[in-house]
């Protein structure tokens, strides 16, 4: 008799250990009493390309850029060029990858994404092991390195070259302040004169900047507020040549397929297209340049993988299913143009293994931005 109540005693302990249920939605199995849903995080890139372009409309001088201020890297016809690029990531729920769950008592906190947050722990046990930072669904990948193919500079400094001044009104034997032609009615000058002279007074304000910097005159709130001045006159004479630069962002957004043992080296595709005549374009515009991007996950997590799948099929024969969490991987993401080179490393969840968790009571805590668990107790 005290074994038989030795043995009750002991199955109803295992079976208030593990009263919870989770099952996969694709098994399309019937739920008995109540319960709710969760999915797999999966990973979703945002890129963000900023270019940079000059609106011409009131550049009248434009045809005179290169020559009177060498700049030589110029061209009227393709003013586009590539500013910055910089990569963001979030998750979302995976729809191949959703479970349902009978808590039978058990804390669960799914959010809004129906993502797992935390099992086991209150919403005021969950914020403490966070901390008292403000939890953000997304984060801006930092380890990221572009580099420019034939760049321009932000700001298009010209380089001074002596340009000819044979379009003048003086001759040979004329006195200094006597040229030839002079009259009365000024005669109006030619599109090349006025640009000359816009040129010449670009040269000068360089000239006055120098003396200022050097210059020891001056305090140091007089410099600042001298060489504002020039920067500001010298930008409205450049508008005249290169126009006004104009900067816009456009975000593409990648969501990298799961990982298979057949696919789990290399995904390339086409991000998008760039012209340096029209910016960002189609496949068939002119002179548009594919931006190529590949992603290459980190093979570090194989034997992880390999293990996680062993452990599922244990599971599956003992007739329970536990909770389920992505460990996320890294993986190298590269953009690749001929006007640029672009590389970033991020995690990517649906490039790691699938986890189970112990199917007992325990505390567990997950990160909003990539799914990973980063608080567990027994």
């Amino acid at each position: 008799m005290n074994k038989t109540n030795l043995f009750i005693a002991a199955a109803c302990a295992m079976l208030l250990s593990s009263c919870y249920t989770v099952t996969p939605v694709s098994n399309n199995s019937k739920h008995k009493g109540g319960g709710l849903y969760y999915a797999l995080p999966m990973t979703q890139i945002c890129v963000d390309v900023t270019y940079q372009y000059y609106d011409l409309t009131e550049a009248v001088f434009s045809e005179f850029a290169s020559e009177m201020l060498a700049l030589d890297n110029f061209d009227v016809e393709k003013p586009y060029r590539i500013k910055n690029i910089a990569t963001s990531y979030t998750v979302t729920a995976d729809p191949n990858n959703y479970y349902y769950v009978n808590p039978n008592g058990i804390a669960i906190q799914v959010d809004n994404r129906h993502l797992l947050r935390s099992v086991g722990m209150t919403p005021q046990e969950a914020t403490t092991q966070l901390g008292s930072a403000e939890p953000t669904d997304q984060v801006v990948a930092t380890d990221a390195k572009l580099v420019l193919h034939n760049a321009t500079a932000d700001k298009m400094l010209p380089t001074y070259n002596l340009y000819d001044r044979t379009d003048t009104f003086y001759v040979k034997g004329d006195q200094p302040g006597h040229p030839t032609g002079t009259s009365t009615k000024k005669a109006p000058r030619s599109l090349r004169q006025r640009a000359q002279a816009a040129a010449s007074e670009i040269a000068e304000l360089e000239d006055q900047r120098a003396e200022i910097t050097v210059s020891d005159r001056y305090t140091v709130e007089g410099k600042e507020q001298m060489l504002r001045q020039i920067e500001e006159k010298e930008a409205v004479l450049m508008a005249q040549f290169i126009g006004k630069p104009v900067v816009e962002t456009v975000h593409f957004f990648l969501q990298p397929q799961p990982t298979t043992k057949a696919n789990d080296t290399l995904q390339e595709t086409v991000l998008f297209y760039f012209s340096r005549a029209e910016g960002i374009c189609e496949e068939d515009d002119y002179d548009a340049l594919p931006v190529t991007c590949t992603l290459r996950p980190d093979k570090s997590l194989q034997k992880v993988r390999q293990f996680s799948r062993e452990q599922k099929r244990n599971a599956l024969s003992r007739g329970y299913r536990n909770f389920k969490y992505r460990m996320p991987s890294q993986a190298q993401m590269n953009l690749h143009c001929e006007l640029f080179d672009y590389q970033v490393t991020l995690p990517v969840a649906q490039y790691g293994p699938v986890i189970d968790l112990p199917h007992k009571k325990f505390k567990a805590l997950f990160d909003p931005t990539s799914g990973a668990i980063i608080y567990y107790q027994n």
